[in-house]
């Protein structure tokens, strides 16, 4: 694949390529891109990105919350049902009115002021934690060394693929009007009815598989290693994360998203 693309795949380890260069070589030559990262602050961009298209098409985004709230809100009363003969009157009422404001505020105030902050906290916190997770693998499970910042360009760069997901996810959710688009398994059991599988499923989706196999490029282009050997430490953390996830949902009654 990089060698389709010379003007990129033959730049020189000193020629650093621009951001959107980088953002070309996610997708056209990853393996040649991954080396080339070698700032400490090559993250910023991709975050920023991140950030942006997670805010317009995320599950919370601007554009597609009122779609998440319009269908979200009968499973959740439903799931809330189940608590009313549990409690006073008086009590039920004013819990089904705190979640009635809750949805009616997620359907008509769509931009609060510290959203910008969550948009770009959440993916950050967790590429951070991604980044420790495959420091921790390459410095001491496989005893190479790397430096966190080069590991953290990886990660984010990677997360774009995630974005773009989000991205294709959300601009179906409009065209459908309907929150219940999926792009991976979710597809085999795609209206939520209340099951374990169906939480599963849904997670299983193919812009997060090609995430995680680009973040493992990316370290082994890093380490010099085979990606195969960070493919084996990420992927059963992802399951392990997923059911999980899963199991939160049965609790929750779906409403756990991320």
């Amino acid at each position: 694949m990089d060698n389709q693309n010379p003007s990129l795949s033959d730049l020189s380890q000193s020629e650093r390529p621009n951001p959107i260069q980088r953002l070309v070589m996610l997708f056209s030559a990853p393996s040649s891109l991954f080396p080339k990262l070698t700032g400490r602050t090559d993250w910023i961009v991709p975050l920023i990105l991140i950030a942006i298209l997670g805010g317009l098409f995320g599950p919370g985004g601007y554009l597609v919350s009122p779609i998440v709230a319009k269908d979200s809100y009968p499973r959740v009363l439903a799931n809330l049902e189940k608590w009313k003969d549990q409690m006073p009157a008086a009590q039920w009422e004013e819990v089904k009115n705190q979640v009635d404001e809750g949805f009616r505020e997620a359907r008509e105030k769509r931009l609060k002021w510290y959203y910008p902050f969550i948009y770009i906290g959440w993916p950050l916190v967790i590429s951070v934690v991604i980044g420790l997770l495959g420091l921790i693998a390459g410095n001491f499970l496989f005893g190479g060394k790397a430096n966190f910042w080069i590991i953290l360009n990886v990660v984010l760069f990677s997360a774009v693929v995630g974005a773009l997901g989000d991205t294709v996810r959300g601009l179906l959710m409009i065209s459908k009007n309907s929150m219940y688009v999926y792009t991976g398994l979710g597809l085999l059991k795609p209206f939520d009815d209340g099951s374990f599988l169906h939480y599963f499923m849904r997670q299983i989706d193919l812009f997060t598989i090609w995430r995680i196999i680009l973040t493992s490029i990316g370290l082994g282009a890093v380490y010099l290693m085979k990606p195969k050997k960070f493919a084996y430490v990420l992927f059963p953390i992802w399951i392990v994360f997923i059911l999980l996830v899963a199991f939160a949902n049965l609790v929750a009654g779906g409403s756990i998203t991320y």
